[in-house]
């Protein structure tokens, strides 16, 4: 089957040569682009141990946050590289990851050459991927340098799921290089077992965003409402991770309704992808707003914002500190839905649309705990809105539940780390025995 794989790599070579090629000089790729093809700068391995952390993006990489400060705690002795392929997961990593790890690089293309020189440079005991990073040639090769492979925070979405089983045989041939996935939920586990993932090398852990979700907690609300230049006492609807165009219509035109009723209610919005804050802010101009970006804040003292167009990187999780009701976006267009957590852990009550196939277990959690309410269209949302605005008791009552659902549910990234200590420490022994008996 990998033999299939790298042929056909090799057959669509013009196809992906190109989109590389165009990724590099059109910028996205830019940074470091020798880094895509395995020449990590990362210096050789010492006398420490390495663990080799992936994640995509942004998302990924703030889910491993938490296992990786896990990590650190339990394998003290340990270098730990993390890779992630998108630039914005880069800058996480970045920002946020630099004092867990030891090493931060791009994740290599899946060529054989490239997999094979980035495991040279980084020689780690244990690969661990999150999510859904499943990569044949890296996989096989870590496999067969006797290296540990595991997928920690698994999940396979319905539609990732839907796929996976018309590529069955791929799946099976791939997990089969697989020692362990620590996945979400009961039904990622069936899902992995299905594809063919042996069941006595799967674990449910939980989901480690519900530990991520505690990070932002501590924001203070009265400071993030000055740095935002919004008025004290003024009502607050947070918006965040907006994907399109339709989506921010729908929003604009519940918010107008909720204005009528509480003309002083406020809107910070945040859209997912920063490239496309221009195309928002124009929307929002179209609609009769001014909207002022966060870059422009705080305002001269006296002045205030009412409508926040969030043009900052990495702020949002703070932010929903300020929100008397929260609004996720994703989920108003078939594109999966966004993250909850954040918001549910500051104990707001938050709405979301009804495609949240990503996000479907917290989704159904939030709905069941009373404190998430799933709408369609804009009316739905301005009335949902302005029932909990005109009820401070019903937002009280929110916040304790949503609280509790968050603390209920950690420890996710706990257990992963212990799942890889008790993998290593599995193989040391192992290996240790092999070496006695042959010496014997």
């Amino acid at each position: 089957m990998r033999l299939l794989y790298n042929l056909l790599l090799l057959l669509l070579s013009p196809l992906w040569l190109a989109y590389t090629l165009a990724r590099i000089f059109g910028g996205s790729w830019r940074e470091r682009w020798w880094e895509r093809f395995g020449f990590l700068s990362i210096p050789p391995a010492t006398h420490k141990r390495r663990l080799w952390v992936h994640c995509v993006s942004v998302g990924e990489t703030l889910a491993a946050l938490p296992v990786l400060k896990e990590l650190r705690r339990a394998l003290p002795d340990y270098e730990i590289v993390l890779t992630t392929t998108t630039p914005t997961g880069q800058r996480t990593a970045r920002d946020s990851a630099h004092q867990w790890v030891d090493y931060i690089a791009y994740f290599p293309l899946d060529l054989p050459f490239a997999v094979n020189r980035a495991l040279s440079c980084i020689q780690p005991d244990a690969l661990l991927l999150f999510e859904t990073e499943l990569w044949f040639n890296l996989v096989h090769a870590q496999h067969r340098r006797g290296g540990l492979v595991l997928i920690l925070n698994g999940r396979l979405s319905d539609r990732s799921f839907r796929r996976a089983r018309y590529l069955r045989a791929f799946y099976r041939a791939i997990l089969r290089s697989i020692d362990l996935a620590c996945v979400q939920s009961p039904t990622d586990a069936l899902r992995f077992i299905e594809l063919g993932l042996s069941p006595s090398r799967v674990e449910v852990v939980g989901n480690t965003k519900f530990d991520q979700a505690l990070d932002a907690t501590d924001a203070d609300a009265g400071e993030w409402r000055a740095r935002l230049s919004l008025p004290a006492d003024a009502p607050v609807i947070v918006v965040g991770s907006t994907r399109t165009p339709n989506e921010e219509r729908l929003i604009v035109e519940a918010y107008q309704g909720v204005r009528n009723a509480l003309p002083q209610t406020c809107l910070v919005l945040a859209p997912r992808h920063l490239e496309r804050v221009p195309e928002v802010e124009r929307l929002l101009q179209k609609q009769g707003l001014t909207p002022v970006r966060r870059t422009q804040l705080p305002l001269p003292e006296g002045q205030s914002a009412q409508v926040v167009l969030v043009d900052t990187f990495g702020e949002l999780a703070h932010i929903y500190s300020v929100a008397d009701v929260a609004v996720v976006g994703g989920a108003f267009a078939p594109l999966g839905g966004q993250n909850l957590f954040q918001p549910l852990a500051h104990g707001k009550p938050v709405f979301f649309g009804p495609h949240t196939h990503n996000f479907r277990d917290i989704a159904q959690l939030a709905k069941e705990a009373g404190v998430g309410f799933e709408v369609s269209t804009a009316g739905e949302l301005a009335e949902g809105i302005l029932r909990l605005l005109h009820d401070e008791k019903a937002r009280r009552e929110i916040e304790m539940r949503s609280r509790e659902l968050i603390a209920r549910h950690r420890g996710a990234a706990r257990r992963c780390a212990q799942y890889v200590k008790q993998w290593i420490e599995r193989t040391h022994h192992t290996r240790h025995a092999l070496a006695r008996m042959r010496r014997g």
